[in-house]
């Protein structure tokens, strides 16, 4: 059967719209997001390595053994009228280190909720700052392979705390980019199998 013209036009148009636009983005939205998950609410994905003994054995000065990073997103609605959505990106980061039985775990927010026209043409080339409140450091991250995989940059991140101290916060350390623990490539990987490695 043939396809009246209008719709084959109609289609066509819908084919090239690109598979993360929306209409809703808040103004000042840091567009490099959408390479991490859609801007829609609860999405996630999910990244996890782990490393086998024959990579640690010819690397002995690493520490890492397994790492994982998962990014979700949450959608949050105008309080009052006139006021616009925003989308949050957040992450949980998840590391096995030698010597440690217990994964190590901390969580903040990607990027930016809002950034100046300028800004984002500054930092548009850039990789993503993905950190942790109260000082606690964070990793860079660039998606890479149409989001198959994530490239992870570590100088410096606060794991197992809490802002508000306690006893959470007694048993908090830094994860340190060493020798072998600087740069991290992550191949993507169900929310399921990283809750599993994460113990959730």
């Amino acid at each position: 059967m043939k396809q009246p013209a209008v719709f084959v036009v109609l289609l066509a148009a819908l084919s090239a719209t690109p598979a993360f636009a929306q209409s809703d983005l808040q103004p000042g939205f840091d567009k490099r997001l959408l390479q991490l998950a859609p801007a829609q609410d609860k999405a996630e994905r999910c990244f996890l390595r782990r490393y086998d003994a024959a990579h640690l054995k010819a690397r002995p000065k690493q520490r890492v053994e397994a790492i994982a990073l998962c990014v979700n997103v949450e959608r949050m609605a105008p309080e009052e009228k006139g006021e616009i959505v925003r989308y949050i990106y957040n992450f949980d980061f998840s590391a096995k280190l030698k010597g440690k039985p217990e994964i190590a775990k901390t969580a903040g927010e990607c990027g930016f909720s809002h950034m100046p026209p300028e800004e984002q043409r500054r930092v548009s080339g850039k990789p993503i700052w993905c950190g942790i409140d109260c000082d606690g450091g964070g990793v860079t991250v660039e998606s890479r392979k149409d989001g198959a995989e994530l490239l992870v940059r570590l100088e410096r991140i606060r794991v197992s705390s809490e802002c508000g101290g306690g006893d959470d916060e007694s048993k908090s350390f830094d994860i340190t980019g060493g020798d072998d623990d600087k740069v991290f490539i992550i191949p993507r990987t169900s929310v399921e199998d990283y809750r599993a490695f994460v113990g959730k």
